[in-house]
Order: structure tokens, then sequence, then C-alpha cells
């Protein structure tokens, strides 16, 4: 373009403004911002483009006196636009906030028409470009204000939808709530961008994308999420056809609450629950807090193939995480050895044996412990009577094998110790 050519497209736009021909008006300064951005002068180029967005703003003034606000709407959308490319946010803000409002007068006229559909999508974006630009008072003023005249809407349940959108884009703003945020986009990209469009307000459609956006990452930015850790807590050994408890100590070591925390344990034939539910509940668990869940069990003979068996469980740990989304863990393994009554009852007639047998050894030890030393006879005596306690407390706890293996060692240490007599010559006086 030449020195003569950018003069008289300057003069041009000088004319078309002062004769309020904005459409020319405006594709004038455009064309010259264009101009600049293509020689490199971005500072000229800078100042064409705000001479636009300016151009834009009038426009919009005298689309408002002539009562035509969907279009003074676009006009300051389209100014918006402008100032956003910029980096101009202030401007940017302001120039939304005044679509907003042109929207809202806009949605009256609707009213007015009896149009419904067209009134609510005026409405319903109006207040979402208010929650854009943090104006959120004025999004709640801008609801509540066609809520006064639902007679005018009453039956038409789409335009009653989409009032109630920029509500609920609040509520999952303020509660952090994604589950609702997610309900939100479904009805946003299904209803609010075909109106718009069926409405000639596609102009308005990246606003609403954007204010979503904010909002989820807003959302992604403040929430605490639970940690949920568990501790097992379980007999090794457990009694055929005896009941016996399994205890599960939840913990939550992260900065977010855990709700409708829910424990079900995954049903295996060998176990049956015979006191609550399989399924356990608690409303929520807090940070640094814990929750203790409980089964009461029993292996039925009938259910299982040989009395002394391994057997793994495993249980499902879900809750609701601060976004509304069910997490599901899995506990395990619960795993547990399965005895007869039988073989306590053998166990415990062998410790009485080893007991017997104890005592017979001291008798015949004592013989010879007056030379060796009485004192030191008697406490390896008492030894052995601490060993022996050690293994009746493995049965009552009941831990039978490790009572079993016990056991077995204190009769080899008997053994042993039978020998002595033999090994020892009293001494002569």
């Amino acid at each position: 373009m030449s020195e003569e050519d950018e003069r008289m497209l300057r003069e041009e736009l000088k004319t078309a403004a002062n004769e309020k021909d904005y459409t020319t008006a405006v594709a004038k300064a455009e064309q010259i911002a264009s101009y600049y951005e293509e020689v490199g002068n971005a500072e000229a180029a800078r100042e064409a483009w705000i001479d636009a967005a300016k151009l834009f703003f009038e426009w919009a003034q005298s689309q408002r006196r002539g009562s035509s606000h969907k279009q003074s709407a676009k006009s300051m959308v389209n100014a918006a636009n402008i100032f956003a490319r910029l980096g101009i946010d202030a401007e940017a803000a302001q120039a939304i906030d005044l679509a907003a409002q042109d929207l809202l007068l806009a949605g009256a006229e609707y009213l007015v028409w009896r149009q419904p559909l067209g009134s609510a999508v005026c409405y319903s974006t109006a207040a979402i470009l208010f929650i854009l630009v943090s104006q959120e008072e004025k999004a709640q003023r801008a609801v509540d204000e066609v809520r006064t005249r639902l007679d005018a809407l009453r039956g038409d349940s789409m335009a009653i939808s989409l009032i109630d959108l920029p509500v609920h884009l609040k509520f999952a703003k303020n509660q952090l709530d994604s589950r609702t945020l997610n309900n939100i986009k479904t009805m946003v990209y299904s209803s609010l961008i075909p109106a718009l469009n069926n409405a000639g307000l596609g102009e308005f459609i990246p606003y609403v994308e954007r204010t979503i956006t904010g909002i989820e990452s807003f959302i992604n930015a403040n929430l605490q999420f639970p940690i949920l850790e568990h501790e097992i807590k379980l007999a090794g050994e457990v009694l055929i056809d005896e009941p016996f408890d399994i205890q599960v100590l939840v913990t939550n070591s992260g900065e977010g609450a855990a709700r409708d925390v829910e424990l079900e344990m995954v049903p295996k034939k060998e176990v049956t629950v015979i006191r609550d539910f399989s399924k356990l509940k608690v409303s929520e668990i807090q940070p640094e807090s814990a929750a203790s869940f409980a089964w009461r069990c029993i292996v039925k003979s009938e259910n299982t193939l040989q009395e002394t068996q391994e057997i793994n469980l495993s249980a499902r740990l879900s809750f609701t995480d601060p976004k509304n989304m069910r997490q599901t863990l899995t506990v395990g393994p619960i795993a547990f050895s399965t005895i007869s009554p039988k073989e306590q009852d053998q166990i415990r007639v062998e410790i009485r044996a080893v007991k017997d047998n104890i005592q017979k050894t001291r008798e015949e030890l004592l013989v010879v412990a007056a030379s060796a030393g009485e004192e030191i006879f008697t406490k390896t005596m008492d030894i052995f009577e601490q060993l022996l306690s050690q293994a009746e407390g493995f049965i009552e706890a009941g831990a039978v094998q490790n009572a079993k293996a016990w056991c077995s060692l204190l009769q080899l240490q008997l053994e042993l110790m039978k020998d002595i007599p033999s090994q020892i010559k009293p001494a002569e006086d």
C-alpha cells in the first residue's frame, strides 16, 4: 500500500465514522490495522486495532439508542475480542460486562414478544458472561429478574432449564463440585450453544466456553483430595465353626474429606458374615481421621473341603472424592488359616504332656542340683515354665500352629535335659 493509498483509506475511515456508517468505518479500521501488521509496524497496528475497538463501542451506543440490543451486544463482543487479542484485559472485561447488559435488554424484548426460548438464551448467556468477569451478583440479579416473570415462560421446560444454568454454574464453582460442572457442560453443549447459533448469537459461544473452562480450572486448583490407607487386624488362625472378627482400620492421610465411604467384602463361599452386612458404611472420613470397620464371620465346616486350609479374602473400599467422583480401592489380602477343634484339643493334650515331663525332669535334676548350684537349676526350670505359658498363650490367641511348633521345641529341649543326670557325676563327700 502506497502512502497515498494509506491517506485515502484514512480519509474514508474518517468520513464513514462522521456519517455514523459504522459498518464501513470498522472495516476500514481493521484494514489499516492489518496493513500495519503486514509491514511489521507493531506499534501502529496496535493503535489501529484500538481505534477499531473504540468504533465498536460507538456502534454499540448507536444500536442501543435504536433499541437493537442484540446487535449492540454483538458489537461489544467484537470490541472485547480486539482488546483481548491486544492483552488489554480490563477493557476486554468491561466490553463483556456491557455486552451482558445488552443481552439482558434483548431478553426482556423477547419476553414482550412472548418468545420464552429466545429470552432464556439471552438471560442465561448474560448471567454466564457476568460470572466470567467476576460479577456474580449481577449474574444472580439477572436470574432473579427473569424468574419474577416466569409466567411468560410457563410451559417451556427448555427455557427454564437454560435460565437455571448460571445458578448451577455458580454452585459448582463455590462448592468445587466437578460432577455438577460436568452436567452443566453437557447442557451447554447440547442446548445452549445450539440455541445461540439459532438465535444468531454465535459470537458469544467462545466466551461461554471460556467461562466453563475457567471454573473447571478453578475447581481443580482448589480441590484437596483424600488418601485412604488401611490396616487389617485378624487372628492368623481361626477355628472351624467358631465366630471370629475381621477388623479394617481406614485412615485418611490426605488433605480432603472422603465421603460416603463403603467397605464391601468380596464374597467367598467358605466365609459367612454373621453380623451386620458384607457392605459397611460411614458418612465421611475427614483428613487425619480414621474409621474402623468390623465383620463378625464364621467358616462353616460344610463349606470347606478340608478343615485345615489357607483362605484369602479381599474387600472393595469405595468413596466419593471432592470432585464428586466415586473411587474404588482394593483391600487385601485378608489371609488366615483354618484349624479344627480336634486339632486344638490335641495340642492341649500335648502341652499337658510337656508339663508333666517338665515336672519329672525337675525331680530327676534335683538329685544333682546341690553340687551344680540349686539356684541356677531353679532359674533354668523357671524358664521352661515361662516357655510353656507362652505356648498356652498361643492357643488362647488362636495361633494353634505356633503353639504346636513351640510345644515341639520344648519337647526336644526336655529330651536333651533328661540326659543331664547321666552326664553329671555327683560330688563325693
